[in-house]
């Protein structure tokens, strides 16, 4: 799924009061944020799931793919107008690491449109060590073949557009106390 325009990223522009379906909505106007690339939240991809693999997130309003039902026909792929859903390789732990986010406006304009975009500013490419990243029409793509899952481009995007799932959350250290710093 690569979107990420949450409600509290995405700052609703206008509201939609027409036909619930994404393809309607995309073929008569941008959407009801800023980002004319970005989720409709119609749920299209929802409906075409035959699998009951994917609903709509209340919270979010965008959708959640469920991977323990996900068959990967690619129903929902097709379903979607704005194509942020595809298909991508699993690995042995469900684990990924994906950029969450198609708008191919230069940064500032993205940015605008939502705070969670690729600005396509290059700096998940540069420390990338396997060359999977790539920056193409202003946003980054990873490619899952290729990527090792080290992670330091999610530690690099300075907006928060590359995502990570499935991996052990990072339990923080505690602080030293400080009369126990060394001279």
């Amino acid at each position: 799924m690569r979107c990420n325009g949450t409600p509290d990223n995405a700052t609703r522009t206008s509201y939609y009061d027409g036909a619930v379906s994404c393809r309607v909505a995309h073929s008569l106007y941008g959407g009801q944020t800023g980002c004319q690339y970005g989720c409709l939240g119609c749920g299209d991809c929802v409906t075409a799931c035959k699998f009951d693999a994917i609903y709509l997130d209340p919270v979010t309003q965008l959708p959640v793919i469920l991977d323990e039902k996900c068959v990967a026909c690619g129903a929902c792929v097709k379903a979607c107008p704005r194509s942020i859903i595809e298909l991508r390789k699993r690995n042995k732990k469900d684990r990924k690491i994906y950029v969450s986010c198609v708008n191919r406006d230069k940064g500032g304009p993205a940015r605008k449109a939502c705070t969670a975009a690729c600005i396509g500013c290059g700096k998940c490419v540069k420390v990338c060590s396997y060359e999977a990243i790539t920056i193409e029409n202003n946003v980054a793509y990873i490619d899952s073949f290729k990527c090792r899952l080290c992670r330091k481009c999610v530690q690099e995007c300075p907006t928060g557009a590359i995502l990570e799932i499935g991996f052990p959350v990072k339990e923080a250290k505690p602080a030293e106390p400080a009369d126990a710093a060394v001279n």
